[in-house]
């Protein structure tokens, strides 16, 4: 067992599409950018934004490949880890030395919709679809709990953004979103 190891939650919106790993088939990978922001005295302000590389292995990332969309607001959980690289064209220290560049990225155990900025409804994955009975219909609605799907995860459906926006149903997800070719767009 590994110890000391950075498990964080973050925040923040993908900023770009999720991608397969050309070599890896089992990796995905895509960015999060999370900017902090407070109220001053009524008006909003925003520090800097934090972009990071996200990584996700096996299943995690054949469902954030079918899911996730670049502006998707995410919530994230994983490790935090570093390494650091020597770039082909570095910059110099006051005394002469190349600098070497660090990237943090979060390999991610958990992805999900942050239900902060949008409202959701899910659908199964597809293993658990195909272990359903064919002629059952699997339970749908606010009565359909995890447990009713033998506590198997799901992941969302986008169902608009949270204000109201009836136009959007989650039978009728936002085309836009829907991208990745699955009416599973989050």
């Amino acid at each position: 067992m590994a110890t000391q190891q950075m498990s964080v939650t973050m925040t923040g919106f993908a900023a770009t599409h999720p991608s397969r790993h050309p070599t890896i088939a089992k990796l995905v990978t895509f960015r999060m950018a999370s900017t902090p922001s407070w109220n001053d005295n009524g008006e909003w302000k925003d520090s800097g934004t934090l972009f990071i590389d996200v990584q996700c292995w096996g299943r995690l990332g054949d469902h954030v490949m079918h899911s996730v969309v670049k502006g998707a607001p995410l919530v994230i959980v994983g490790r935090m880890n570093s390494y650091t690289y020597t770039p082909e064209n570095p910059r110099m220290t006051r005394d002469g030395k190349e600098m070497l560049e660090t990237v943090w990225r979060l390999t991610a155990t958990n992805v999900g919709l942050d239900l902060s900025h949008s409202t959701s409804t899910w659908s199964l994955r597809d293993r658990v679809k195909e272990s359903q009975d064919a002629s059952a219909p699997a339970p749908v609605g606010e009565g359909a709990e995890a447990s009713s799907f033998g506590g198997y995860s799901a992941v969302a459906v986008s169902a608009g953004d949270g204000e109201g926006d009836e136009d959007t149903p989650a039978d009728n997800p936002d085309p836009e979103l829907a991208t990745a070719g699955d009416t599973t767009p989050f």
